[in-house]
């Protein structure tokens, strides 16, 4: 497990993307509604990664459903 120090403030889309396994599509409809923060920097979006984690930890966790 990553150290709180080690966490990026900010990561590209693509980093967020892979790190959380979450769509284009869906992220950027979540930047849309302002669930995620993000900044650009010239022509990048970086995305607030404590704020996006912290927004993944608030969702419910998944009920699995064996037979």
């Amino acid at each position: 497990m990553e150290a709180v120090n080690d966490v990026p403030h900010y990561v590209s889309v693509d980093a967020w993307l892979s790190r959380t396994g979450m769509s284009r599509t869906d992220t950027y409809r979540k930047l849309g509604e302002g669930v995620l923060k993000a900044k650009k920097i010239g022509r990048k979006t970086v995305i607030d990664f404590r704020v996006g984690m912290a927004w993944i930890e608030s969702l419910p966790d998944a009920e699995i459903i064996t037979k």
